[in-house]
């Protein structure tokens, strides 16, 4: 793949992508309560920690920018293998254009799911 913007941009994707899953690792799997039995509220996994998240302005953003980058950096990289693959290359722009609409619709659904629980839950 050629050097460019885009290419720039997958990088910087990869790059906060770490730092995302760091966290989403240490709040989910290594945090006090990862180890408490599923109906232990400390527990992150219990539906009363996720609701709290769910409810969480700052959560919710991190959410929605999770799932950018990450569908970004995923569908970058699958673009660039699809494209390397001789039989696919007269398709390019074909592939280009069916990877955009799938990043985008389900980048669509993933903030949505975000963002429902967010202003459904906020009041409640």
């Amino acid at each position: 793949m050629k050097g460019g913007k885009l290419w720039a941009f997958h990088f910087f994707a990869g790059f906060v992508l770490f730092f995302l899953l760091f966290s989403h690792l240490a709040v989910m799997h290594f945090s006090a309560g990862a180890t408490a039995p599923m109906h232990d509220p400390a527990n992150p996994l219990h539906w009363q920690s996720v609701l709290a998240r769910s409810k969480d302005l700052i959560m919710t953003i991190i959410y929605t920018l999770f799932v950018g980058f990450g569908l970004y950096h995923g569908f970058y990289g699958l673009f660039g293998i699809f494209t390397e693959i001789n039989l696919l290359k007269p398709y390019r722009r074909a592939v280009g254009a069916i990877l955009i609409v799938l990043g985008v619709v389900l980048f669509l659904y993933g903030s949505f799911a975000a963002w429902y629980g967010y202003f459904t839950l906020r009041g409640a």
